[in-house]
């Protein structure tokens, strides 16, 4: 049973907030700095850009899919990575956080670049947008962190347009790397300390979770990255892809309203 959290910002998003804040997305990795530069300088920036993509090799293609010129919501958008390349293209994009630092530092990279794009804390179980805003909705590892998933899931139904698609990743629990994280004892956001929610998800639980919406697909992927070292730059690209729709950690999620 999850935690409903519900009495203003309880405790346990105090807590979700506080580790995001120590811990900004994609800053470490294996508990080694990805970029070298300050948080906020460019070059920052195209560091950490460059380690989520290379790792990450089914993102791109995931962003680049949908259709320029829509209104999006991201949820859970950290300093803003996801957000520039959806920008890029074309979308225009609402951004939301739990932390004033990831909101903070993505906007300020927007404004330097003359960037449109809204930045705003906000907590995804309580999302300050009337119902049916917006065309899609994006969030890429979030809400498996959040102090409700369910309720989090019905608050990305309630703002997204009729007909519109909600593009969410979740954690699979059948995964490879589920099972080397429970070997190991290593925890799974960050090396030297647990995040206090990680939910994991089977396909069949995942489509429980949507079942309010029109359609649903779910497919697996990312068996594993950077942080497996030589694994994972010497696995050959075909057997990569077959290993991640098998037992891939990532459950890829389209949902149309």
């Amino acid at each position: 049973m999850q935690s409903s959290d519900s009495s203003g910002k309880g405790e346990l998003t105090k807590r979700i907030q506080a580790f995001w804040t120590r811990h900004v997305n994609a800053e470490r990795i294996m508990g080694s700095d990805v970029s070298g530069y300050a948080r906020g300088e460019e070059r920052y920036f195209l560091d950490l850009e460059n380690q989520r993509y290379r790792s990450h090799r089914h993102l791109l293609p995931w962003i680049m899919s949908m259709q320029s010129g829509k209104s999006t919501l991201e949820i859970g958008s950290g300093v803003g990575l996801d957000t520039f390349r959806m920008v890029k293209h074309g979308l225009r994009v609402t951004a939301i956080d739990l932390t004033h630092i990831g909101s903070y530092t993505a906007k300020e990279r927007f404004q330097r670049h003359g960037l449109p794009g809204s930045f705003n804390v906000a907590d995804a179980c309580s999302l300050p947008f009337p119902d049916n805003t917006f065309d899609y909705i994006y969030s890429f590892g979030v809400l498996h962190h959040v102090a409700n998933t369910e309720k989090s899931i019905a608050e990305v139904y309630r703002v997204l347009k009729p007909g519109g698609e909600a593009r969410i990743m979740l954690y699979n629990r059948r995964s490879l790397n589920e099972i080397v994280h429970r070997l190991t004892g290593i925890p799974f956001e960050d090396r030297n300390e647990f995040c206090p929610v990680v939910r994991r998800f089977t396909i069949s639980e995942v489509r429980t979770l949507f079942n309010s919406f029109r359609s649903c697909t779910a497919n697996l992927d990312f068996i594993y990255g950077e942080g497996y070292g030589k694994i994972f730059r010497l696995t050959p690209r075909w057997l990569y892809r077959i290993l991640s729709r098998r037992l891939g950690w990532h459950i890829m999620i389209c949902a149309q309203k």
